[in-house]
C-alpha cells in the first residue's frame, strides 16, 4: 500500500510536492478503518458502511479491473452504491466493471447515483462520440488503453478506439440535485 496520508501531509506542511500528486498506481490505501481510496486516474474513494460498499467513482474502463481486485483484497463486501461526483469519463467509465463484479457473486447489481445532469452528459458522449475519439487522441497523442486511461476499443486493442464511454458504462438509477442528503447504514450525507 502507499503511504498517501504521509504524502498529503508532507505537500500541505512543506508546501512542496517533490513527486507526483495525482499518482496512477491502482494501489489502495485505508484511510480509516471503513474508509480507503485508490490512486488511479481516476481516485476511487471506498466506504464500508457495514451494507456494503460505496465507491466514489469508478475510474475508467481500462483501470477498473486493477482497482476492483485492489478494492476485494480489503473488502469482500459487495458493492451496495457507486456515486458518481460528476459525469467524466475517467469518473464513470469503470463502472460497467463494477456491475459485472458484483453480479458475478451472486450479489443485487449496486444503486448507481448521480447528479442529474450525468445522464445528459452520458447522451451527449455518446452523440460526439467521434469527436471525443478523435480529440483526445490529438489533445493526448494518443490514448493508451493498456495503460488504462480510458478508452477502450470493441475487442480490446488499445490501437482501434471506437467508443469515447464505453458501452457498458451504467446511467444513474438514482437522480440528485445539487444539495441532495442520502443514507447509507446509519450515516446520513
Amino acid at each position: 500500500m502507499s503511504d498517501i496520508l504521509n504524502l498529503s501531509s508532507q505537500i500541505i506542511d512543506s508546501g512542496i510536492a517533490n513527486e507526483p500528486t495525482n499518482r496512477v498506481t491502482n494501489q489502495l490505501s485505508e484511510l480509516s478503518d471503513d474508509l480507503a481510496i485508490v490512486e488511479s486516474f481516476s481516485h476511487v474513494v471506498v466506504w464500508n458502511t457495514g451494507e456494503g460498499l460505496v465507491c466514489f467513482d469508478t475510474s475508467s474502463a481500462g483501470s477498473a479491473p486493477s482497482i476492483i481486485n485492489a478494492i476485494s483484497e480489503w473488502s469482500t463486501a459487495p458493492f451496495h452504491s457507486l456515486v458518481y461526483t460528476h459525469g467524466h469519463v475517467d469518473h464513470v467509465g469503470g463502472s460497467g466493471a463494477f456491475i459485472a463484479h458484483t453480479t458475478e457473486r451472486g450479489y443485487a447489481a449496486p444503486q448507481v447515483i448521480g447528479h442529474h445532469n450525468v445522464a445528459q452528459r452520458f447522451d451527449r458522449y455518446r452523440y460526439t462520440n467521434n469527436w471525443n475519439v478523435a480529440i483526445n487522441r490529438r489533445q493526448f497523442g494518443g490514448i493508451r488503453a493498456e495503460l488504462g486511461y480510458g478508452l477502450v476499443s470493441r475487442d480490446g486493442s488499445p490501437s482501434q478506439i471506437e467508443y469515447f464511454l464505453p458501452q457498458d458504462c451504467v446511467r444513474p438509477n438514482i437522480e440528485v440535485d445539487d444539495f441532495s442528503e442520502m443514507t447509507f447504514g446509519d450515516t446520513r450525507v
